[in-house]
């Protein structure tokens, strides 16, 4: 499995753990029971190569949506995958986070309704374990 699919995997796991539904960004979400997380790669990139493996770097956006009357939920929710993207594990790979994980706060009204958004960045730097 290649080292994005693999994190990007860990990472929908993490969230669903906490029993939040995780989608990807171009997913269409027919009925919208909310709270949902939407997760999506925005870069990833090979930043080194070893003799016998490659050291890749990706960044990915998380956005935590609510209803609403929901930003205190989409806060404490938003809180605990921090929580859990500071302790994912990739078998197979040597994943660490790289610095802490950023978040903003919009209000989207870009639907038939008013929804409130934490969007979270997070980088991960990511080794085959064949390095070691």
């Amino acid at each position: 499995m290649p080292p994005s699919v693999a994190l990007y995997s860990a990472i929908v796991k993490a969230i669903n753990s906490i029993g939040v539904d995780a989608y990807s960004a171009s997913q269409d979400i027919e009925d919208m029971s909310l709270p949902i997380c939407r997760v999506q790669l925005l870069t990833s990139s090979s930043t080194n190569q070893f003799a016998n493996a490659r050291q890749y770097e990706h960044t990915f956006q998380l956005d935590v949506v609510t209803a609403q009357d929901g930003l205190e939920q989409g806060l404490i929710i938003a809180y605990m995958i921090m929580c859990q993207l500071r302790q994912i594990t990739v078998e197979g790979y040597l994943a660490q986070i790289n610095g802490e994980p950023s978040m903003s706060s919009m209000v989207d009204s870009s639907t038939n309704r008013i929804l409130n958004r934490q969007i979270i960045r997070v980088n991960y730097d990511i080794i085959e374990d064949t390095a070691f």
